[in-house]
């Protein structure tokens, strides 16, 4: 059998984004403590080893993800790692947010930065991290300039010492592998003309992760 070549993969962005209603949904965080890995800011491409075919016979070549394959705000080519690691501070900024969002609900009443925030969040929706820190930090007003620090406060402690990142990786390689053997079902089921429509392996997979999911802590 021929080895299939290298995939070229087309740039996009990868856009995320926190809205009023997703901030005010009950979450909470555990995790212990794990040392958070440098990320190489610079990174323009990345070469991971994979094997095609037989790696026993010695049949086996690098993969390249071409340089230009992810894009910074700027323009500049960056690795998929460094695309995620992006994703995750937009991602760690809007969990502090929340956190902070919560300390300001007593029990009795909320505290009036609480509806400072909300209104600011309403006209500034909490895409870019960064960017939103920092024009949260611009206001004139000083209570939304000193919830911006606390935000970035809470943002690093949460990187530090409350996101768990070995759950993260471990959820992510079993999720693609749980979607590569369901994907594969169903190819074989049309192959050998069997409805996957309704079928329990057309369900089962997202089915038994929604399960997994509600039953763990994370």
């Amino acid at each position: 059998l021929s080895r299939p070549h290298p995939t070229r993969l087309t740039p996009f962005p990868m856009a995320t984004s926190l809205s009023t209603h997703q901030l005010f949904t009950p979450a909470g965080f555990t995790g212990r403590r794990v040392s958070r890995g440098a990320f190489r800011r610079r990174a323009t491409s990345v070469n991971v080893r994979a094997s095609y075919g037989d790696a026993q016979d010695g049949d086996s070549e690098q993969m390249h993800v071409p340089e230009d394959a992810f894009k910074n705000e700027l323009g500049h080519n960056i690795s998929p790692e460094r695309k995620a690691a992006t994703a995750l501070g937009n991602l760690f900024t809007m969990a502090a947010t929340r956190v902070i969002l919560d300390q300001f609900t007593g029990t009795r009443h909320r505290s009036p930065v609480y509806y400072k925030m909300v209104d600011f969040l309403s006209e500034n929706p909490l895409r870019n991290g960064n960017e939103w820190l920092a024009k949260l930090m611009r206001e004139p007003d000083n209570d939304l300039r000193i919830t911006a620090m606390r935000i970035i406060e809470t943002r690093r402690v949460f990187a530090e010492s409350e996101f768990n990142w070995d759950v993260m990786n471990r959820v992510a390689k079993e999720e693609i592998e749980d979607d590569t053997l369901e994907m594969n079902k169903q190819m074989l089921m049309r192959s050998l003309g069997v409805s996957a429509k309704g079928s329990p392996s057309e369900t089962s997979g997202s089915a038994d992760r929604q399960q997994s999911e509600a039953n763990s802590s994370w």
